[in-house]
């Protein structure tokens, strides 16, 4: 019996082979190559690549490939010269094909594409018409075209002879790309391919047919396949009525098509006449009211899945009949189904395993069951690690809970779990987190070590009592383990259950070092991580992706840090808070109240019609009339709750007319379209308005937190500093909720929330404030201008006067951080500028340089590392803005780092990374050299000289 393969692709696009031989399975050879459908055949499979190329694998045979190139060579006699190559005008070309219509000269033929290899060179074929000749391998006629014979005769006054040249297929046994069509029209990128065909003619060696569809929901046909020709040589375009997802063509003469609107189409006609086919015909979907979701054809069968995700099958189908007579229901739930050799059927169920259809049998195509195919993979010969016998297991807490299932159909599902401890004979202890589910009445589970988890975060706007488990593996997927407690008191303590047992087995203890990394969630927590030596090194850094984050009770909107152990925090409703622990001893009985309040907004949008003016009656392609800013998430002011149970509602709604861009008297902001910039009055083209309703919540809660009344700021910023600076008191400058500059006195580790507040003067209210190292104080104004503090000192903490700073070219800075010697700003369009020149003498630099896109806050530390809260990560635009990243490659001889390591998110809203001044081991590294990640080029503009204000 041959041996056959199995082919499947995992959700990264990583192709894998189960062979009947081995029973394993087999990752490509290629560890680069990514593909998103593989359709096999016999002898051979293709695929379509994730960078819309069509790629041809050839099992390996014993019987060569070849192709025989072969061009002429055209001569004619002339009473002087006797035979040359020259021609007269109206013959065929000196070197042509065997008609003379087409010019082929020896070095016009190459090897199209790195599959192929020549044998050798050009050789003259010796023989004419299959029998030897001693003439050289020349045939001579009267004129062109005419009879050739190898008898040369007195009225001979043409001549010709073959060369011949054979190249070899050497890509047998791996994925080759197929060359795009040249001249010839190459269809556009393809979406789906299917071979079939194989099966329509007795004759040996038959060759198949491919098909493929397009990102437009075009159908093309390969044409020129041939056994010597296994890439085919052009594509065709098949006319379709409507638009095509998917299709699947059978081993024989059947051809099946999937529409976007999820109906089903079948080619007639096909034949190997007309191998094309020549009509379509609709046939009816399984289910009336639920449209199809895949089809697979095998030689006399058809399946089908629909979205609902269950499994029908084709009866009465055949050659004679291709359409079928009716629908039969399969038990089971599947992603998708392929049909191979026999009729035998595979799928994908909705847990992303492998399934086979048992029974499926001539008399009984449909089969009888599914079960799942347990294939090793690769060497291993084990699926799990033992235990070792001197390992001691206990179970900690064991429960219910429920489990968001991350694969289609996505829903909750009602779990038990567990969390067992083992205790090796070192006395060592490990925890392992079971999550235990039911899956087609078979019982499954998921487990976590806890040695892997990275953070456990509270979701944000689930009324679940969610929250999401991370680890290395599931970051760098951006899909962590999402649970939900029936109650918040159940979900603090499994929180509070598995930190601690994460804590104990790294060795962390007690409140967060002063050289801790800080940063807030957008729902308000606070998240803290311990860095080492190897965080900040420029050869081998720890990956983001592998930092463990551990939540800190509290709630606040932005935190900041430095190395002497203050920390600083603004709550949402503007109320600055100190953190305590560090100077308090760390017990229950030390937290104090700690409250927050912030507003909720919904937007009420309209649309003006020239009947009743502006109405909430939209076209359908608006956004809801109740909607989030984004027009995106419909929510009223009824359907709309606080952010988590923890809140609870202080105010009712009122009209927000404080909105930016203003609004009229009545809170309306008007625009020509959505969406646009909005603003506050109307005009003659503006077709549509919305205005903001806003609503108060309060959350209370117990926290080493305490409060520094009585302002309310919007900015905080604590001077960085070495671990080993000290330093008779701390400067901090922070900005009022109304944008007043503010200096902080008497600030030292043993009172960090100092004595009271200094106001500094300024002409315009201000957004955003730094100070870095040697005192150097940078902030932006409201309306984007950026200024330098001058002559700030221990003995002058507030400065002397303001220095205006040109902004970067038709840019709006809004917020930015100043390091030991750096200075890094966001503009409002997420750009990462730099600002170069800064020297001790020149302390307000000479340009602003262009080093990233996608950052919507920017940290820079003692050490001036860079870290930043992303917009998102790229190649996952599911995920909800706000990722942690760090710059990696800063160091003294390149302060703007060459690329970004992306770790945890989404959903963070702020990181302080100003208390870090672990300084890595000293390295000799050689300087590096890359390019920027942004696709933007980074342009660098000259300033002018700095102005008093």
């Amino acid at each position: 019996m041959p041996i056959t393969l199995l082919w499947a692709v995992d959700v990264y696009g990583r192709v894998y082979s189960l062979s009947t031989a081995s029973g394993r399975w087999q990752r490509g050879d290629d560890k680069l190559l990514e593909l998103k459908r593989v359709s096999a055949g016999k002898g051979r499979s293709w695929g379509v690549g994730c960078d819309h190329h069509v790629y041809l694998n050839l099992m390996p045979s014993e019987t060569p490939i070849r192709f025989r190139e072969e061009t002429y060579e055209n001569q004619r006699w002339n009473p002087v010269e006797g035979f040359t190559d020259v021609l007269l005008p109206t013959d065929r070309w000196p070197w042509s094909d065997v008609t003379g219509v087409s010019a082929q000269p020896l070095h016009s033929f190459a090897c199209h594409s790195h599959s192929w290899e020549w044998e050798g060179d050009w050789y003259v074929d010796l023989t004419c018409g299959g029998e030897p000749s001693q003439t050289g391998g020349w045939e001579y006629a009267v004129d062109f075209p005419a009879n050739f014979s190898p008898e040369k005769k007195w009225n001979s006054c043409v001549r010709r002879r073959r060369w011949i040249r054979y190249r070899r297929y050497t890509a047998q046994g791996s994925w080759a790309k197929i060359p795009l069509d040249q001249p010839q029209k190459a269809p556009l990128p393809l979406c789906d391919i299917s071979c079939g065909g194989w099966e329509m003619s007795d004759q040996s060696g038959r060759y198949p047919c491919l098909w493929g569809v397009s990102q437009q929901g075009q159908v093309w046909f390969r044409e020129g396949i041939q056994p010597r020709v296994p890439e085919g040589s052009s594509w065709e375009e098949v006319g379709v009525p409507k638009e095509v997802a998917q299709l699947c063509a059978g081993p024989g003469d059947l051809l099946w098509a999937l529409l976007w609107d999820g109906n089903l189409l079948v080619r007639m006609g096909l034949s190997l006449d007309s191998p094309t086919g020549s009509s379509w015909v609709e046939v009816e979907t399984p289910g009336k009211e639920v449209e199809a979701l895949h089809v697979a054809v095998g030689v006399s069968v058809v399946w089908v899945v629909t979205k609902d995700f269950k499994v029908w099958f084709r009866r009465g189908v055949n050659s004679h009949n291709p359409c079928g007579s009716g629908w039969i229901s399969i038990g089971g739930e599947m992603m998708m189904v392929d049909v191979g050799l026999h009729d035998q059927v595979w799928a994908v169920g909705e847990d992303r395993g492998l399934y086979f259809r048992m029974g499926v049998t001539a008399s009984e195509p449909s089969g009888s069951g599914w079960i799942p195919i347990l294939a090793l993979w690769g060497n291993n010969t084990e699926l799990a690690p033992p235990r070792s016998a001197n390992t001691h297991s206990v179970w900690i807490r064991s429960g219910a809970l429920r489990w968001w299932r991350d694969w289609k159909p996505q829903r909750w599902v009602d779990v038990s779990v567990a969390l067992e401890q083992s205790t090796d004979c070192n006395g060592r202890k490990d925890c392992i987190f079971f999550i235990y589910y039911t899956q087609y009445d078979e019982k499954k589970y998921l487990h976590v070590f806890v040695s892997e988890v990275t953070a456990m975060v509270p979701v944000l706007g689930d009324c679940h009592h969610a929250f999401s488990v991370y680890t290395a593996q599931r970051t760098r997927r951006r899909g962590p383990l999402l649970l939900a407690a029936p109650t918040d008191q159940d979900m603090t303590d499994w929180l509070s259950l598995l930190s601690q047992c994460c804590c104990e087995w790294r060795g962390i203890r007690g409140p967060p070092s002063r050289q801790a990394l800080w940063s807030t969630t957008s729902k308000g927590d606070i998240m803290v991580h311990e860095p080492s030596t190897l965080l900040e090194t420029t050869s081998h850094p720890l990956a983001c992706e592998a930092m463990f984050w551990r939540l800190v009770p509290g709630h606040l909107r932005c935190v900041q840090s430095n190395s002497l152990g203050l920390v600083w925090g603004i709550g949402w409703d503007g109320t600055a808070w100190v953190y305590s622990q560090t100077t308090i001893p760390a017990t229950t009985k030390n937290m104090q109240p700690q409250t927050d309040v912030r507003c909720i907004h919904v937007y009420e949008n309209q649309r003006w019609n020239p009947m009743a003016g502006y109405t909430d009656r939209g076209l359908p392609t608006d956004r809801p009339m109740w909607s989030d800013e984004s027009g995106l998430k419909e929510g009223t002011k009824a359907s709309t709750p606080p952010p988590s149970p923890q809140w609870s509602w202080v105010t009712e709604w009122v009209v927000d007319y404080s909105v930016p861009g203003g609004a009229d008297k009545d809170g309306w902001q008007y625009a020509a379209d959505f969406p646009v910039t909005f603003h506050g009055h109307k005009t003659m083209k503006d077709f549509v308005r919305r205005r903001r309703w806003t609503r108060k919540c309060k959350i209370t809660l117990r926290a080493h937190w305490q409060q520094v009344p009585p302002i309310r700021l919007s900015d905080i910023s604590l001077m960085p500093c070495l671990a080993q600076s000290r330093m008779e008191q701390v400067p901090v400058w922070a900005l009022s909720d109304k944008g007043d500059v503010l200096c902080r006195l008497g600030v030292t580790p043993k009172n960090p929330a100092g004595t009271s507040w200094l106001h500094v003067g300024t002409d315009q209210p201000f957004k955003s404030i730094s100070i870095g190292g040697a005192n150097q104080v940078w902030a932006i104004a409201k309306d984007g201008a950026v200024f330098y503090r001058g002559s700030v000192s221990p003995q002058n903490p507030a400065g002397e006067c303001w220095y205006h700073i040109p902004s970067p070219p038709r840019q709006t800075l809004r917020q930015l951080s100043v390091g030991r010697t750096s200075v890094f700003a966001v503009d409002e369009s997420s750009n990462l500028w730099y600002r170069q020149g800064l020297t001790p003498s020149y302390p307000q630099g000479s340009a602003w340089e262009l080093i990233s896109n996608n950052v919507t806050k920017v940290s820079v530390g003692p050490l001036d590392q860079v870290w930043a809260v992303a917009d998102g990560v790229e190649g996952f635009p599911a995920e909800a803005p706000g990722t942690l990243c760090h710059r990696v490659g800063v160091g003294p001889m390149q302060p703007k780092g060459h690329s970004w390591d992306y770790g945890i998110g989404g959903g963070w809203e702020y990181i302080s990374v100003r208390g870090n001044a672990t300084e890595p081991a000293r390295t000799i590294v050689p300087a590096a050299i890359a390019t920027q990640q942004s696709p933007l080029p980074p342009p660098t503009r000259e300033n002018g000289s700095a102005v008093g204000v």
